[in-house]
């Protein structure tokens, strides 16, 4: 009898070493023992969108916007184009504040050489995000994001991004914003107070609080069952839609289907 061959996969990891790849086993391992890290530092990971969730990245088309006279806005040039990023109000206060509770990823599906440029914008010090900066050249699925670059076992990864369509198969991890699209309305911006990452920001602690608590007492939890089943109890008196993108905070509150993502979203003040 032929002696059976068995072919295993590897997973490319170029974000964290050029050339890294890596097994489906010995991402497994990796993620077991970074599940126990994070868990002994109270700590789970956060996944974050970066274009229309934290920033808005546009072509300078306007001359008289003030790059100079803004703390929250970059102007950057490539050898053919100028760009200007604008920063999401409260993103400083929100990477400061979520990073004591997660551990954070970029996931852009943006350029490697845009992901670090803009990213450097939020995190100049390099506090936040270290090298766990993954965009669209680390796709092992074209045009779709995915956790399998993840080295974080995905019962303790939670995702912030706007839009839906490219979390296939993640939906149970994924938390939707409403779309930051500053460069359409230039002068009118969310409330620093009262805007989406401020009040995401209040999802994510109560999630966090949710999650240990229940750690603590059974020794096991899973984020996606959490954000499936115990949703109310996460959002308390807030609300937070539940379905695809096209919920709105004044939907009503109905059962969560497994292939629907939750959508945290506020009718926000414009300054």
């Amino acid at each position: 009898m032929a002696e059976e061959i068995r072919v295993t996969k590897s997973i490319p990891f170029d974000y964290l070493i050029e050339g890294l790849e890596m097994s489906s086993d010995e991402v497994e391992r990796v993620r077991d023992i970074q599940l126990c890290n994070l868990q002994s530092r109270r700590k789970l990971c956060l996944v974050l969108d970066l274009d229309h969730t934290l920033l808005h990245t546009d072509f300078r088309q306007n001359p008289n916007i003030d790059v100079l006279g803004h703390d929250d806005m970059f102007e950057w040039r490539t050898m053919e184009k100028v760009y200007i990023t604008k920063l999401r109000p409260f993103v400083r206060n929100f990477l400061e504040e979520a990073s004591q509770m997660f551990e954070l990823y970029v996931y852009t599906m943006g350029s490697r050489n845009y992901a670090h440029i803009v990213t450097d914008f939020l995190d100049p010090e390099g506090l936040y995000f270290g090298n766990r900066v993954i965009s669209r050249e680390d796709c092992t699925t074209p045009g779709q994001k995915g956790l399998d670059v993840v080295l974080v076992e995905p019962s303790a990864v939670v995702i912030l991004d706007d839009t839906e369509s490219v979390w296939k198969g993640y939906f149970a991890n994924l938390l939707l914003v409403e779309k930051y699209d500053y460069f359409s309305n230039v002068g009118l911006d969310e409330s620093e107070e009262e805007g989406e990452l401020s009040y995401a920001l209040e999802v994510l602690t109560k999630l966090h609080s949710v999650y240990f608590d229940w750690y603590d007492n059974f020794m096991d939890c899973d984020v996606r069952e959490l954000m499936h089943s115990h949703w109310e109890e996460i959002e308390g008196q807030q609300a937070v839609g539940t379905g695809t993108c096209s919920s709105h905070m004044g939907s009503g509150k109905r059962a969560r289907a497994d292939d629907e993502c939750l959508t945290v979203t506020k009718k926000q003040r414009i300054c």
